[in-house]
């Protein structure tokens, strides 16, 4: 119970309620503890296969060194996490979380398309994403840094969010 309250609490900090990330460097470092933190909070599918969790970065990104970091010392569901960097679409097959930078060289269509029919978890960090299907994408919302959840999406892949981290999520229906 202890472990599940201080992640609320985590999500609820890192939800928007304190002040904007200044450089980009501490921007990533956020999103990628955001994203290690939303694992705890889908209810995923317990037949991923195989004892790593792969969460894989389409086209060089600054997430990729501070996701890393959390790969060396963290587990999603007693699964290794492995980071990988992908630069074709045909890469991505045997992630389960797909993270889409917001200057990434593919379109966003061709990346839902793939990802859905893989059943991963798209997300994103670029205005509008989330309308256009990505399932859970970061914003910023008067200087603070929010993520949307886009519903339509994560139930086409089979995932649901707990309620609490629905709470704290602009909702995309």
């Amino acid at each position: 119970m202890l472990p599940k309250i201080f992640f609320l609490n985590l999500m609820f900090i890192l939800a928007g309620f304190g002040p904007f990330v200044q450089s980009e460097a501490q921007e990533y470092d956020l999103k990628a503890a955001y994203i290690f933190n939303i694992t705890k909070f889908i209810y995923w599918d317990s037949t991923i296969p195989g004892n790593e969790f792969i969460i894989g970065v389409i086209d060089p990104s600054p997430i990729y060194e501070p996701l890393e970091k959390i790969a060396k010392t963290k587990t999603v569901m007693d699964k290794k996490i492995i980071i990988k960097q992908f630069t074709k679409l045909e890469e991505i097959d045997n992630c389960t979380i797909l993270f889409i930078p917001k200057n990434t060289s593919f379109s966003l269509k061709e990346i839902v398309d793939k990802a859905k029919s893989k059943k991963i978890l798209t997300i994103s960090e670029h205005e509008g994403y989330g309308k256009k299907g990505s399932a859970i994408n970061f914003v910023t919302i008067e200087e603070k840094l929010k993520f949307e959840v886009n519903t339509k999406t994560l139930e086409s892949i089979g995932l649901k969010a707990s309620a609490q981290f629905l709470k704290l999520a602009v909702i995309i229906e």
